[in-house]
């Protein structure tokens, strides 16, 4: 469909910048299609393909079984393999009813900020941060406030950060750990405080682990644990479908 030249966009629109990484990208694959070797480190993504048993039944689902809609938060036994996963590696109990799974973790950002941000809230975010949190955020008219951290704070917001930047319209924060793009977590007592701080303010805890698990020097966590013994329920885990 060819767009209107007329046609005038959302004023939000106007916030909404290009993600430069798929720029990059594109030039790389450019670059490459005219023989340059390229090493691609411009987006998140594994450099080694899916495991032979995920591949395999891919293949079989395709040949043996009816394709179509499945159930709109996710397959049961998906979900209940989910649940499993966080119980025997996590030793937390999440039980099926409270997963949904997605097609990545932008549908789950917006899907949960759609349920949570009204307009002119305000959603703590750090900088730098994942570039297009900001854009989720204002999708629902929102008012997304970078706050700027340091190597001194590990690049990630503290419980003094949350508690000295929360005005009245502010309505929640969101956090990643580890991080992207830096790589660096929030200790453990640290995010239990910006658990407790954003349950006595009212807001919510949105808390990206897409790369739970990509740790070299601990043990994989979860904020669930902290969720769970903290005076605070506030925390939610967005991970990748």
């Amino acid at each position: 469909m060819k767009r209107d030249a007329n046609l005038i966009l959302a004023a939000r629109m106007a916030d909404i910048e290009p993600f430069h990484v798929m720029d990059v990208q594109d030039r790389a694959h450019e670059l490459e299609a005219k023989g340059r070797r390229i090493i691609h480190m411009e987006i998140g993504q594994p450099d080694f393909p899916a495991p032979p048993r995920v591949a395999e039944a891919a293949i079989e689902a395709i040949r043996t079984r009816r394709l179509g809609y499945t159930a709109s938060i996710g397959i049961p036994q998906l979900r209940q393999a989910i649940s499993d996963h966080y119980r025997e590696q996590l030793g937390v109990a999440v039980p099926p009813s409270r997963i949904v799974v997605t097609a990545g973790a932008s549908g789950a950002f917006l899907l949960t900020l759609g349920a949570l941000v009204n307009p002119g809230d305000e959603v703590l975010l750090a900088d730098p941060s994942y570039p297009c949190n900001r854009h989720f955020v204002r999708l629902f008219e929102g008012r997304p406030r970078a706050i700027p951290v340091d190597e001194n704070r590990h690049y990630q917001l503290t419980d003094s950060d949350v508690r000295a930047n929360w005005t009245t319209a502010t309505r929640g924060v969101i956090i990643a750990s580890p991080s992207n793009p830096t790589g660096s977590m929030i200790p453990r007592e640290e995010l239990r405080a910006i658990i407790d701080s954003v349950r006595r303010a009212g807001g919510f805890l949105v808390v990206d682990e897409i790369y739970q698990g990509l740790v070299y020097d601990t043990e994989a966590s979860t904020v669930l644990e902290l969720a769970t013994t903290s005076s605070s329920s506030t925390a939610s885990p967005s991970t990748s479908a």
